[in-house]
């Protein structure tokens, strides 16, 4: 198992500021024509821990919040706009965050990484990797 070695995070124009103090529990790239549309990209990634695993150090007030379906709720930077944490109704206890915004590597095992809501994946786009594919969320989750 890799040693997890906390890691530092930012925004784009670098007024949001934060610390992960926990190695993820689950890695996922979600492929949802939301997240794709959020991120303006093939597809999002996303790195979920423990709350108290990770800590904004400097630039909360300048969070904002979007509910992008009932019980999903984006947080992105008000200056910039970079989508930096996801929180969900039904695990309040976690939060997500995007690693591309991380300094460093988040030091997650293989085996916790996936791909999600493959089902609604841009249809020109090819997953290439052998990692586990699911049509929507994983069954345990």
């Amino acid at each position: 198992m890799t040693e997890f070695q906390p890691l530092t995070g930012h925004c784009q124009c670098g007024a949001v500021r934060y610390r992960v103090t926990a190695p993820a529990q689950r890695f996922y790239h979600c492929h949802c024509a939301m997240c794709r549309r959020m991120h303006g990209s093939l597809f999002a990634t996303y790195a979920v821990v423990p709350r108290p695993g990770l800590v904004v150090e400097a630039g909360s007030e300048e969070l904002a919040t979007y509910e992008s379906s009932p019980g999903v709720h984006r947080k992105r930077c008000g200056k910039c706009a970079c989508q930096l944490f996801l929180d969900v109704d039904w695990k309040p206890d976690l939060v997500w965050y995007s690693p591309a915004t991380a300094e460093g590597h988040p030091g997650h095992e293989p085996e916790i990484e996936c791909h999600v809501f493959v089902g609604s994946k841009a249809r020109w786009h090819e997953i290439t990797d052998r990692l586990p594919r699911f049509e929507e969320f994983p069954p345990e989750e």
